[in-house]
């Protein structure tokens, strides 16, 4: 399935997934979110095919920003992912997670909780 949410399903999937988080990653996930904007994203693993994502959060250095998709990686059933907000490509499979949370936690970014 590689159809989008609507923006009120989708806020209301990134609250659920911020309802589960302990305080200090919640208070973490709440200071990088965005007013939810749609962007398509091109699958460069299959020709450039393009499919639509919600942009919900920016970690506020290098370009980096939070993707929700359910084509490319998603369709594999990792739809959170990192992005470059200054591009439109999916990037690596290691940028892409099953959960908010597993996202937050990974990396450099759980240094910033």
């Amino acid at each position: 399935m590689n159809e989008l949410p609507s923006k009120e399903e989708m806020q209301s999937i990134i609250e659920k997934e911020i309802d589960g988080m302990e305080p200090g990653l919640k208070a973490y996930a709440f200071s990088i979110l965005i007013p939810l904007k749609k962007k398509v994203l091109k699958w460069e693993y299959g020709n450039d095919k393009e499919f639509p994502a919600w942009e919900f959060a920016n970690f506020g250095e290098r370009n980096v920003g939070a993707a929700y998709c359910l084509g490319g990686h998603g369709a594999s059933g990792d739809s959170w992912g990192l992005i470059f907000t200054n591009d439109d490509y999916f990037g690596m499979d290691a940028g892409w997670y099953s959960s908010f949370k597993e996202m937050l936690t990974d990396g450099w970014y759980g240094q910033n909780i």
